[in-house]
């Protein structure tokens, strides 16, 4: 039986305006953060399409929730024309080949472009000719697809998990039924390897970046920007200091000055911070000029409001780390342990955000909104944290990032940051709400008549989502990402209640954060702060 206009049309039409949305949304987000006099069009290019694409992969999965809610009534019967087992694979599998097309697309953006641009423009000389920069790019982009080759052979040639657990069979062989018809080819359980591999990766990042930033943001509205006055002292106090150590500088080395390396690099970093200091002088006597004015005395009755946001954003961060908390503790009361990845085909306490997500599909599209809005305020922490913390590798630090003066490398550095920790956000959401992700608000009919909320225990009566089985094939059939995810979880959750102390300790956000840097240095500061 064909499928009624009116699902693909709301579910796919939904899909498409958060797919323009995401589309804007990560144009403002790379123009924020790039360096005018540095950007690139197809590094930009490049950072806006492929963060793009992992916000599309994300909001796929309220479409598939919605989608296999309306096959069956509120009373638990299937509808007509989803009676048809035909009919629900054939919506199910255009769904399932997004996802695989997308993830394809991740793929390749994290493991072939993104690494090839940042290589190409890190060659950026008047000297070197596109070919040699385009061999140079290509020879370190090689170490990275070969990378990703070998997960993915790993992913096709390692056995996945098919051992069922000592508790309920009932609820494994359904979840098995699942998996077996999820994935009978090595070429898909290769692409879940790889994305189970990239997904713990982002869950890594979510930990130092995510969980930082969930705090530093209200705290940072609450306290509020240092004083110009306080700032303007402390500039004068570090010059003195300055010219104490050129002095004694001087007085040590004498006639030998112009012959001592030292000297000459110790003089050159003296010399630099002297002009971080004039820089940083200049930019807060502007910002003190403009404090005085009428507009910005106005500006201050914005304080309550600022209070207010940070006490919502606060409830908010407590709502998910209790919702994480229980989920947690229910896999580890509930669950088969660790070599199942910690699966769990029955919820059993209850989950703050699941049941709110669950009530607000009633009345569609809430849940959709409510979904989108707990994935922005993830991106938002997370961009606070990048922002604050800024990219590191193997202990040293690569790039600040900073509104409007963030170079083309450090854009898509920034932007594989960031589309690491999209992806982890599947794995987080699903602990949020396993629920919802699960089946949606479908009901099932008992041997008793009895109406339930769909588990797997209800077998062929409910329609698990794609996105559950894709879940799930990351998390049973390769049980040790399943449990890395699990422990991690619990990681994540420690993590941010450290960073709320680290967050209180640390000294309040400089009044001209990210307007000066020594990476400036080589650059000119005609421009002066924003206020």
């Amino acid at each position: 039986m064909d499928v009624p206009s009116y699902v693909p049309i709301v579910g796919w039409g939904g899909f498409g305006l958060i797919f323009l949305v995401s589309g804007l949304f990560s144009i403002i987000y790379i123009r924020h953060y790039r360096n005018q006099r540095y950007s690139v069009c197809s590094s930009t290019t490049t950072a806006v399409i492929s963060l793009m694409v992992t916000l599309s992969a994300l909001a796929l999965a309220p479409v598939d929730v919605f989608v296999v809610s309306v096959m069956k009534e509120p009373d638990g019967s299937f509808k007509t024309w989803a009676s048809d087992n035909a009919t629900r694979e054939r919506v199910e599998d255009a769904i399932l080949y997004t996802y695989y097309t997308l993830y394809a697309l991740i793929v390749t953006f994290l493991y072939l472009i993104i690494p090839f641009a940042i290589f190409f423009y890190e060659e950026d000389d008047e000297d070197i000719s596109i070919a040699t920069r385009v061999c140079r790019a290509s020879k370190f982009t090689i170490c990275f697809l070969g990378f990703a080759v070998i997960i993915l052979l790993a992913g096709a040639f390692i056995p996945v998990n098919s051992k069922p657990p000592s508790g309920d069979h009932t609820a494994w062989v359904e979840i098995e039924y699942l998996l077996h018809s999820l994935s009978d080819t090595k070429g898909e359980n290769a692409l879940c390897f790889l994305i189970s591999f990239i997904s713990l990766l982002g869950l890594i990042a979510i930990i130092v970046y995510t969980s930082y930033g969930m705090m530093v943001i209200p705290i940072d509205l609450i306290r509020g920007r240092r004083d110009t006055e306080e700032e303007l002292r402390d500039i004068n106090t570090r010059r003195e200091r300055n010219q104490e150590r050129r002095q004694r500088l001087e007085r040590r080395y004498g006639d030998r000055r112009t012959s001592a390396g030292r000297y000459r690099d110790q003089q050159d970093e003296l010399e630099d911070e002297e002009m971080l200091i004039q820089r940083s002088e200049r930019h807060l006597t502007v910002l003190r000029d403009s404090n005085k004015s009428f507009i910005h005395r106005c500006s201050l009755l914005w304080w309550p409001f600022r209070v207010a946001i940070a006490v919502i954003i606060l409830m908010m961060d407590a709502l998910i780390l209790v919702s994480l908390f229980l989920t947690c503790l229910d896999k580890a009361l509930h669950s088969d342990g660790p070599k199942t990845g910690y699966n769990l085909s029955k919820s059993v306490l209850p989950n703050p955000i699941d049941l709110i997500l669950l009530l607000c599909q009633e009345v569609f599209p809430l849940d959709l909104i409510i979904f989108v809005i707990i994935l922005m305020f993830f991106m938002w922490a997370s961009m606070a944290g990048i922002k604050k913390i800024g990219i590191w590798f193997c202990c040293l630090k690569m790039y600040r990032i900073r509104p409007h003066r963030t170079r083309a490398q450090g854009v898509l550095f920034m932007c594989m940051v960031m589309m690491y920790i999209l992806m982890a956000l599947n794995i987080v959401m699903f602990t949020l709400a396993p629920d919802y992700l699960s089946f949606g608000n479908q009901r099932y009919i008992t041997n008793a008549n009895e109406t339930k909320s769909c588990t797997f225990e209800a077998g062929e009566e409910c329609i698990p989502t794609v996105t559950r089985a894709l879940l799930t094939q990351f998390t049973y059939s390769f049980w040790f990402f399943g449990a890395c995810y699990y422990w991690v979880t619990w990681l994540f959750i420690g993590i941010i209640l450290v960073s709320v102390v680290i967050a209180l300790l640390k000294k309040p956000t400089s009044a001209i954060e990210g307007a000066v840097d020594s990476s400036d240095l080589e650059d000119s500061d005609d421009e002066p702060i924003q206020t």
